[in-house]
C-alpha cells in the first residue's frame, strides 16, 4: 500500500532513498505544522503542548511520570507545569494514597484547548482508513519506522531542553 506523491505503488519508491528521505521529510512536516498550529492558537511553548497532550492521553501524569514522557528534567518539568497551571490548562491534584505523589490533570479549559476541529477530525478518518488498508506486514513496519523517528526527535528535542535548561542556570 506504499504509495508515492506522484501516485505509484511499489518497490521502486522505497528502494530509492532520495524518496524514503523525501516521504519521512514531508510526515515531519506535517506534524510540525499541526503543532505549530497547536502552539499558535493556544499560546503555549512546545514542551507545554507535548505536556498537555501527554495529560491528555495519559488521563494525569505525576512529574516523574510527565519528565519520563517528555524526556526532561523533572526541574524542567514543575517549570513547564507552573506554566500551564498559570494559564488554567491544568491543576494539580493531592493523591489521595500517597501524601508524596501529586498527579497533574487537565481542566476543562485544558481540555477544551485540546478538542480537535473538524480538519483534524477529518485527517486522522483518513488516516485510520490508511492504516486499515495495511497489510499486517505494513503496519509493523509503519509502527516501526514511526517509532524510530519519534525516539529520534524526542532525543532532539530533549537535547535542546537541556541546553536550554543549562544555559538558563
Amino acid at each position: 500500500m506504499s504509495v508515492s506523491r506522484a501516485g505509484g505503488t511499489g518497490r521502486a519508491c522505497a528502494d530509492d532513498p532520495r524518496a524514503v528521505l523525501a516521504a519521512a521529510e514531508r510526515f515531519a512536516a506535517a506534524v510540525e505544522a499541526r503543532a505549530t498550529a497547536q502552539v499558535l492558537r493556544l499560546d503555549v511553548t512546545m514542551a507545554q503542548l507535548r505536556a498537555l497532550a501527554t495529560i491528555r492521553r495519559r488521563g494525569r501524569a505525576n512529574g516523574r511520570e510527565l519528565a519520563a514522557a517528555l524526556r526532561l528534567t523533572p526541574g524542567a518539568v514543575v517549570a513547564v507545569c507552573d506554566q500551564l497551571e498559570a494559564r488554567g490548562y491544568l491543576r494539580r491534584v493531592a493523591d489521595p494514597d500517597d501524601r508524596r505523589v501529586t498527579w497533574f490533570v487537565l481542566t476543562d479549559d485544558g481540555v477544551a484547548a485540546l478538542k480537535v476541529g473538524p480538519p483534524t477530525a477529518i485527517a486522522r478518518a483518513r488516516t485510520k482508513e490508511l492504516l486499515a488498508g495495511m497489510t499486517g506486514e505494513e503496519r509493523a513496519g509503519f509502527v516501526k519506522a514511526a517509532t524510530a523517528f519519534a525516539e529520534a526527535l524526542e532525543s532532539v528535542l530533549a537535547a535542546d531542553a537541556a541546553r536550554a535548561a543549562e544555559a538558563g542556570r
